[in-house]
């Protein structure tokens, strides 16, 4: 088998698969609309074809009363059928637009929180994983609306296919070579419209990234700021050239699909004009024959219209649904996703401390041992600050504190309990950390302070104690129900120190036993760190602080300073022991102070 051909199957499987799982989650998450909309969707493409067999049927009625008045009793019945056909055809489409757009609702209600908890509930190791950033990258592109147009495509190809049966069970009727010929020429025109419908969608995928570049490039001209240096660099001769060959770029891809297309459509309709003739000739021998009735005559060419829309809707289903079911498979692949299930019930016990018990580790797909061997302890009440160069191992602690790793051997010990022993939230009550990769949510002022303890989300005196803490006390005067950021429209944006201080207030709203400062004044000058850290002090007095920081200044404030180098601690003592030992503190130290005395 080749490799094309091995590419296609696994291609049609996974269209089958994510197909059927279509089906599941939607039924799943709206059953009772879904189901009313696919027996109401297949219904009324079996009254398409009844329409055509009530025609005929009229017609031979209409013409039998004609030869013979006495035997017209049957006009009225089968002219009120097709009224009642073509009215039943309105309604269909009338109550199919309402389901259709109640069950897009019922989808965006109820698989929104079931997308959202999975979040929550993913393992914090797929978050700094290349592969799972590519599939929530292409997932969380309206995974609702998506699962909606792949349930929708998966209802119409069945309705098209039902009527088309439906036409050609017709066309045989009327005649084996009429039907024969149908069947033959359907199948080459439907494999044409779907290559042709696949080569314009892979068309349109790749010249995104070209109308992409353009759409940049041209906005570049009503930027404020790029407007700016445009005119002082005089660069703007130079953009719009680099603009006018995008657009002739998109301009010629565009060309080269639409003749393609309108090739196959050629191709097309040249078939469909030959079957066309084929047919009224059949017709019409037949019917002077006496071998086809009139009505059989009239509802087939009143069908063959009929017959071609339906053959290249067909084609267009078809396509569309294996683009849709193709980003149905991100989302497959998203709710498979490993989830961070701790097992442990045991809350930690106030005072135990912090225990590594010779822990390795290693990040999940790498070989690069992280930590080795690592061994350490943090009385509670103590300030101990981590340091050492990039790449020694100090934020992987923090996440293997957080709980968002877990060692490959080795024990760590929270509140004298294993780690592995306890609830996630026993963890986090216990531990409150503030990252260097903090988070900026554009909220109110008061809903980022309380995510430290939403219980306390309207103690205005805890939230404000808390700002006051962190030093931000100017950002009080703002009121604590000011948005921040720049989607409100009254929004106020902030400095990043300014963000910073309030993920510093939401780690210490908290009355976690320890709190865990990942470089938490990164964005402060060495003059404002200063100020931070001495406000610090009465908050660091009364828990258990472990301080992380590239400027070792700040790490004088602790009580004990360990000195991390591939992973393992290599010194520990107070900043005036490890000066005396003049060991890779001491280097590290007096080459930071040369900076600040060569400025």
């Amino acid at each position: 088998m080749s490799e094309d051909h091995r590419n296609k199957n696994q291609g049609y499987h996974a269209i089958l698969h994510s197909g059927i799982y279509t089906l599941r989650i939607t039924f799943r998450h709206a059953p009772i609309v879904a189901g009313v909309y696919t027996i109401l969707s297949l219904t009324s493409s079996l009254c398409c074809v009844a329409q055509i067999l009530i025609l005929q049927q009229l017609v031979d009625a209409v013409a039998g009363y004609i030869h013979a008045p006495e035997s017209g009793n049957n006009v009225p019945l089968w002219g009120g059928l097709y009224i009642a056909a073509l009215a039943a055809s309105s309604v269909y489409g009338f109550v199919q637009g309402k389901l259709d757009w109640y069950l897009r609702r019922r989808l965006i209600k109820s698989l929104s929180p079931a997308i959202v908890e999975k979040f929550s509930r993913i393992a914090y190791q797929y978050f700094e994983n290349a592969e799972f950033q590519n599939v929530i990258s292409r997932m969380t592109q309206n995974p609702q609306e998506k699962v909606h147009s792949a349930f929708r495509s998966i209802v119409d190809c069945m309705m098209q296919a039902i009527t088309l049966a439906g036409i050609l069970g017709i066309f045989f009727r009327a005649s084996f070579w009429i039907g024969m010929g149908a069947a033959l020429i359907g199948i080459p025109m439907s494999v044409m419209n779907i290559r042709a419908v696949s080569r314009r969608n892979r068309a349109l995928g790749e010249a995104t990234m070209d109308q992409r570049m353009g759409e940049y490039q041209q906005g570049l001209f009503i930027d404020k700021n790029a407007a700016y240096e445009i005119k002082v660099f005089r660069a703007g001769d130079h953009l719009l050239t680099m603009w006018q060959e995008t657009t002739d770029k998109i301009f010629k891809h565009s060309t080269r699909i639409l003749k393609e297309v309108q090739q196959v459509r050629i191709i097309v309709t040249l078939l469909q004009t030959a079957y066309a003739g084929f047919t009224v000739a059949a017709l019409t021998v037949g019917f002077l024959a006496g071998s086809i009735g009139l009505g059989v005559l009239v509802s087939v060419l009143q069908s063959l219209e009929r017959l071609f829309s339906v053959m290249e809707r067909v084609s267009h289903c078809v396509s569309d649904l294996g683009k849709v079911t193709y980003e149905i498979g991100y989302l497959r692949t998203f709710l498979h996703f490993e989830e961070d299930v701790r097992r442990g019930r045991e809350t930690a016990e106030k005072g135990g401390g912090i225990v590594f018990d010779h822990v390795y580790f290693k990040y999940p797909g790498t070989d690069r041992e992280i930590l080795h061997d690592l061994s350490f302890s943090v009385e509670s009440g103590e300030r101990v600050a981590l340091v050492g160069a990039n790449g020694a191992g100090k934020s992987t602690i923090v996440k293997l504190l957080c709980g968002l790793y877990r060692p490959d051997s080795g024990r760590i010990y929270i509140g004298g309990k294993d780690i592995g022993t306890l609830s996630i939230n026993a963890v986090h009550q216990y531990i409150a950390a503030v990252f260097q990769d903090f988070g900026t949510y554009q909220l109110t002022l008061r809903e980022n302070i309380a995510f430290g303890d939403l219980t306390r989300i309207e103690d205005d005196k805890s939230l404000l104690k808390a700002l006051a803490q962190a030093d931000s006390g100017e950002l009080a005067s703002l009121g604590l129900d000011t948005s921040l950021g720049k989607i409100a429209e009254d929004g106020v944006d902030l400095s990043r120190g300014q963000w910073q201080r309030i993920a510093v207030a939401r780690a210490f709203l908290s009355e976690a036993e320890f709190v865990v400062l990942d470089e938490p004044t990164a964005s402060l000058d060495p003059i404002a760190e200063s100020k931070v850290y001495q406000s610090f002090e009465d908050v660091l007095q009364k828990r258990g602080t472990i301080i992380i920081s590239h400027r070792l200044a700040s790490a004088r404030m602790a009580d004990r300073i360990l000195v991390l180098e591939g992973g393992e601690v290599v010194e520990t003592g107070s900043h005036e022991e490890l000066m005396e030992n003049g060991g890779l503190y001491a280097v590290m130290y007096e080459e930071q102070s040369g900076w600040y005395k060569a400025g």
